[in-house]
Formats: C-alpha cells, sequence, structure tokens
C-alpha cells in the first residue's frame, strides 16, 4: 500500500498526488510537539489545524481513505507518521517537496529508515518551479530583486505586451507611496466568514491545549478553506485592489487592513494558488489602475517567490549577525503584556496587532517593527524567532530572507541595499501618529534613529544611501 502525507502548508483543492494512481491512502499528521516549537499565536494554530481538518474531510466526502493523527494521541510529527505507516501497512510514502529546507530530507531518511519506497512531488506553492529559481540565482552574482521581476515577468508574460511591459514601465513604485488623505478614506471591511463546526472544535482545543498562545483563538478570523478562500481574493479585487498600490505604504492608527489583500496567509498553506490570484487581478482590467495592479502582481510574483530564492540560495542567512546585536525580545513582546509605558506609539499599536490579529501590513512589520528591532540591538535571531511565531503567514523560507536580510540588514547588504530605518518624520508622513510634526522629531523613534547611526557608523560609512543622514547625524552630533 502506498501513502501520500499531506503537510498542513500545502491543502491545496487538487493535491497532485490525487492524479497518482498509485496512491491508497492519505496521510494527515497533528503533532503537537511542532506546535510547540516555538510560541505560536493561537490563530495561527487555529488556522493550520482547522485548514488540516477540512482538506481531510474534502478528501473523505469525494470517497477516498484519510488517514490521521490528531493532536489527542500526544505524538511528534515522525513518531506520528511511523504509527501511521505501521498501522496501515505502508511500503511506500510520497509527499510534496516542503518550501522549508530540512523536510523533504527529514522524510526520506525516515523512509530510508522504514523501508519505504518514496516519491517527491514539486512544490507548488509558487509560481517558479524550484530549479529555475536556483538557476536564476546561481547565474546572478546580485541577485537584486528587481532582476528578478523581470525575469518573472518576461518568463510568464504577465502585464507584457510582446517585449515591453505593460505601461511602458517595469515598475510604478513611485506612484504607490501615498500617506491617506487628510480628509480620510472609506476602507472596506474584509469579511466575515461563520465558523463551521469543525472550525468551533478546533478553537476549543486550541484554547484548552495551548493557554499560553498569544491571541485569543476565539477571535480567529481567517479562511479556512479554498472556497472562503475564494471569497475573500474575490472581495479583495472587487473593493480593494483598485487603491491598494496608492496606499500600500499607507498606515493609520484606528485601521490595521487599510487595502491590503490579506491573502498571505492562504497563499502560504496552498488554500490559494499563486496562478490564481495572478488571474483573478489581471482580470479586472481596466477598472483597476495599472499601478495599483502591478504592485500587487509585484508583491506576489516578485517579492514572494524573491524571497524564496533568496531563502534557498543563501544558507548563511539564518545565522547572520552583521551588527553583533545581542540583546534578547522580552517576554512582553510576546504576552503582550506590561509592554513598557515609553514604547512609542506606533511600536505599541502595531504590537497590539499583532496580538489581535497575528497580523501586519508590510510597512508596519518593516518601518515600525523591523526599525525599532534594529535600532534598539536586538539579536536578529530573537527577533526571527518572535516574526516566525506571532504571524499567522510567517515560515522560515519567508522570514530568513524578509526578517535577517531586508527587516533587520543581519546580512549586511544582500538582500536590502540600506538598513530600514527611520525616524518619526517617515512615520509621521506615512501614518500621522504623533499629534504634531514636531512631537514626531522630538519622538523616542527619532532619538533611537540617530543613535543607532552614532553607533554603527563604521559599518555604515560605505553605504552610499546612507551618505545624507550620516552627514546629518554628525551634525547633530557637532562633529
Amino acid at each position: 500500500m502506498k501513502a501520500v502525507l499531506i503537510l498542513a502548508t500545502q491543502v491545496f483543492e487538487h493535491h497532485p498526488a490525487l492524479d497518482d494512481p498509485d496512491i491508497d491512502v492519505v496521510f494527515f499528521v497533528e503533532s503537537d510537539a511542532a506546535f510547540r516549537r516555538h510560541r505560536y499565536h493561537a490563530h495561527k494554530i487555529v488556522l493550520l489545524l482547522s485548514a488540516m481538518r477540512h482538506a481531510a474531510a474534502r478528501l473523505e466526502d469525494r470517497g477516498i481513505r484519510v488517514e490521521r493523527i490528531t493532536l489527542d494521541r500526544g505524538l511528534g510529527f515522525l513518531a506520528g507518521l511511523r504509527a501511521l505507516v505501521q498501522e496501515h501497512d505502508v511500503d511506500g510514502l510520497a509527499w510534496m517537496s516542503a518550501t522549508d529546507r530540512g523536510v523533504d530530507v527529514r522524510l526520506q531518511r525516515f523512509c530510508d529508515s522504514e523501508g519505504l519506497r518514496s516519491r517527491v512531488y514539486p512544490d507548488e506553492l509558487f509560481l517558479t518551479p524550484a530549479p529555475d529559481v536556483d538557476e536564476w540565482f546561481g547565474s546572478h552574482a546580485g541577485a537584486r530583486m528587481e532582476d528578478f521581476y523581470r525575469w518573472q515577468r518576461r518568463r510568464t508574460g504577465i502585464l507584457m505586451h510582446g517585449a515591453q511591459p505593460a505601461g511602458k514601465r517595469w515598475n510604478f513604485d513611485a506612484d504607490n507611496r501615498e500617506p491617506l488623505p487628510k480628509g480620510g478614506v472609506d476602507v472596506p471591511p474584509h469579511p466575515e466568514l461563520a465558523h463551521d463546526d469543525i472550525t468551533r472544535t478546533v478553537i476549543a482545543e486550541v484554547a484548552e491545549r495551548f493557554p499560553d498562545a498569544p491571541g485569543d483563538p476565539a477571535q480567529f478570523w481567517l479562511p479556512v478553506t479554498p472556497s472562503d478562500a475564494q471569497v475573500w481574493l474575490t472581495d479583495f479585487v472587487q473593493h480593494r485592489l483598485e487603491l491598494f498600490g496608492r496606499y500600500e505604504d499607507a498606515m493609520a492608527a484606528d485601521e490595521p487592513f487599510l487595502f491590503h489583500s490579506l491573502i498571505s496567509p492562504l497563499l502560504n498553506i496552498g488554500l490559494l494558488r499563486v496562478d490564481e490570484v495572478v488571474e483573478a487581478a489581471v482580470a479586472a482590467g481596466d477598472r483597476i489602475p495599472l499601478a495599483s495592479l502591478e504592485g500587487f502582481i509585484r508583491q506576489v510574483i516578485g517579492w514572494r517567490e524573491y524571497m524564496r530564492g533568496a531563502y534557498r540560495a543563501m544558507s548563511h542567512l539564518r545565522e547572520a549577525n552583521h551588527f553583533a546585536l545581542t540583546r534578547q525580545l522580552e517576554p512582553w513582546w510576546y504576552s503582550g503584556r506590561d509592554v513598557p509605558d515609553d514604547l512609542p506609539l506606533p511600536v505599541r499599536t502595531v504590537l497590539a496587532r499583532v496580538h489581535r490579529w497575528g497580523y501586519a501590513h508590510h510597512i508596519e512589520r518593516l518601518m515600525v517593527l523591523g526599525s525599532w528591532f534594529l535600532m534598539q540591538g536586538y539579536d536578529p535571531r530573537s527577533v526571527y524567532d518572535w516574526f516566525l511565531a506571532l504571524f499567522v503567514d510567517a515560515y522560515e523560507w519567508v522570514m530568513v530572507p524578509n526578517v535577517q536580510g531586508m527587516s533587520q540588514f543581519a546580512d549586511g547588504g544582500v538582500v536590502a541595499t540600506k538598513p530600514y530605518i527611520s525616524g518619526g518624520a517617515y512615520l509621521q508622513r506615512m501614518g500621522s501618529w504623533w499629534p504634531t510634526a514636531r512631537e514626531a522629531k522630538e519622538s523616542e523613534f527619532t532619538s533611537a534613529y540617530w543613535d543607532f547611526l552614532d553607533q554603527h557608523e563604521d559599518l555604515l560609512a560605505g553605504n552610499h544611501r546612507l551618505a545624507v543622514p550620516l552627514a546629518q547625524m554628525r551634525k547633530l552630533r557637532g562633529r
């Protein structure tokens, strides 16, 4: 008998094993130990467990044999898999290649130790086949994201007119940096979905089993099935994509989502596929300004796939620490309790959002949280662990290059060309966090910015993109 193991991050509507005539049974393993490896946000645990259980139910409804190890058996991942193999007399195991490094190796070792035949399907979480992305990174020493993105556009034909990009520009980023208008703007709410019996059971189980997990499982808010994920995608295209580009870098103290798609948690576990996301956006046609459409497509086929390629190509990133920072995150970052009174308002506000939703949009992650972590001297690995645990869309493959490379500049400038840090002026311009511009200029956030430039001037002096702020810092310091 041959089984396929479906991982929690691969709950596709149509898994490739369903086209494999050799597969007799589908395995799912719920590992209590895996969910305790980090102090994961409760919503992340609910999302993965409920999505897995719904996937199992869909297969059973189609008459496909499914066998599961559930949390109540208290088994680790490989122990659970071994139990399934032995209980059901399996002599062959198949699985889809996992994006995170090491999973495939462990599964192959497991097969070898158990005497199982093995088969590995290609990873379908991305538009670009793994060999193609590896070849591109191997042949591009600088491996700039913009070059990768243009290669993607040419390779796929997305937003192309022959050999030319739509609108005769590759990148409309300069048009997509507006703050919200002074008079405000109507932000459409994200869809609210009713929980079914499966999800309600999972929420109760997570509350009982993981009482110390950040976040409240009763406030879980995400789709857990492909059909509900499609509802969210359609809603984004109809109601928020039009203004997504213009305000994709904007922030607001009272608006956690603005015009963002909120689909990264769904893409990253297979509830949505990249091709259907792209097709839905492009099909909106002339109703969507090209700057917004291109900005969204760049995130999906550019940034996201580039992060996966960088992760595969740059194995050193995980342990990088360019500034030799050692401070560890305090427990309140995880608990959300006893947060210091002097924590700047933007950081405090976004931290509260993370605890409520397990989510903050990209500019809040980068320019509020990431910037503050870096300027305060936190060890980048400590920061990586926190992002991995607290965000519903966070997995090793995306967090290593995004946190270690981009956010914390721990690689010294391989993924990003300069540290993404700022004083209060930038945050005030994009989010009006303080009552006045003067208060932003005199804020602790701004002080931390100048202090960081001063403390690390020797490592930053050779970066031409920091020449002006370093000169301003020296003038302020009277040097």
